[in-house]
């Protein structure tokens, strides 16, 4: 017990210590006398549009881990580490990964110091940590799957869009541009990118391709072949963007009343897999000695593990009936 608690300590230490130092990288490089003057010359030697400046990310992308070299260097090493860097990139969020690993780190110790504070028994404090330092991985998945969602949404839009445009007499390329200043977020942030690229020199197949790489949606793969298709065997792409538009939009509409359907299911595995912890988590604050009898007994752990183990199994099946895919 003695030796958790010193561990957390110096996990506490080395949280404030990050901490200290992202905070003063952060004033060094946006508030400090160097990064005012950079930013002046800079300002003064680009003209960029102030509202796809705003929401677009620039075509020069930052693939660091840390701000730090030394840092940077450590968590390339860590196995699984650039899918958790591709993730925060898809959410649309500008956190290094260190930054979020850190986040991660002072939730964690910040529960634990808190449930210490409180009559509950260790073993259920460590859990309540375990679960509180998830939130930020929680949240990046949120804010990816929404985005992801809201990029979907707007695929249609996007191809008529290309349709009217090739209908009106433009090219696929001056398309794009129209496309980028009259499409809304985050849609457009992703053409930017793909135009900018041609403009810069790089094939269109290889710029679509690389838009697929970046977006990991079935539909825009749709959509990025039936481009790619039609410039190699030919035909009129403008026809050809809205019957993509209109399959698109059929196959949202199928989800939809599917989601609808499902709804009930998806209801149930919530209620069935949050009942047990919230009840565990209410008779830890009422009533701690009810579970104390089941956390002091050996056999006790023991069954706790084997329910959990299940519980998560039940989820994962209702899981897997509920989610249809059209």
């Amino acid at each position: 017990m003695d030796t958790l608690y010193y561990v957390f300590i110096v996990l506490l230490f080395i949280a404030a210590a990050l901490a200290s130092e992202a905070i003063w990288r952060w004033w060094f490089a946006s508030r400090s006398t160097t990064a005012k003057r950079l930013n002046k010359r800079l300002r003064q030697t680009t003209s960029i549009s102030a509202a796809i400046k705003r929401d677009a990310p620039g075509l020069l992308k930052n693939h660091r881990l840390a701000t730090s070299d030394k840092v940077d260097s450590l968590l390339r090493k860590i196995p699984g580490i650039y899918r958790l860097h591709t993730h925060i990139l898809q959410a649309g969020l500008a956190w290094p990964v260190s930054q979020f690993l850190m986040l991660v780190l002072i939730i964690a110790t910040v529960s634990f110091f808190i449930g210490e504070l409180l009559p509950v028994p260790i073993s259920v404090v460590m859990i309540i940590s375990i679960l509180n330092s998830l939130l930020p991985l929680g949240f990046v998945i949120h804010m990816r799957e929404r985005r992801l969602r809201k990029i979907e949404e707007q695929l249609p839009e996007v191809a008529d869009f290309i349709s009217r445009s090739l209908r009106a007499g433009h090219a696929f390329s001056i398309s794009l541009q129209m496309l980028v200043e009259e499409m809304p977020q985050p849609i457009a942030a992703e053409f930017k990118i793909v135009s900018d690229e041609i403009n810069f020199g790089l094939p269109m197949s290889e710029a679509l391709q690389r838009l697929c790489v970046r977006v990991p949606l079935p539909d825009l793969h749709y959509f990025v072949m039936a481009i790619l298709i039609q410039r190699e065997t030919g035909g009129n792409l403008a026809e050809l963007m809205t019957k993509v538009s209109y399959l698109i939009r059929q196959r949202l509409k199928l989800e939809g009343d599917v989601r609808v359907l499902s709804a009930e299911g998806r209801l149930s595995a919530w209620i069935l897999a949050l009942l047990s912890p919230i009840v565990a988590i209410i008779f830890s604050f009422t009533n701690p000695d009810y579970l104390k009898q089941l956390l002091d007994d050996p056999a006790g752990p023991m069954l706790l593990w084997i329910v959990g183990g299940m519980f998560a199994l039940g989820v994962l099946v209702m899981r897997f009936i509920v989610r249809i895919r059209v």
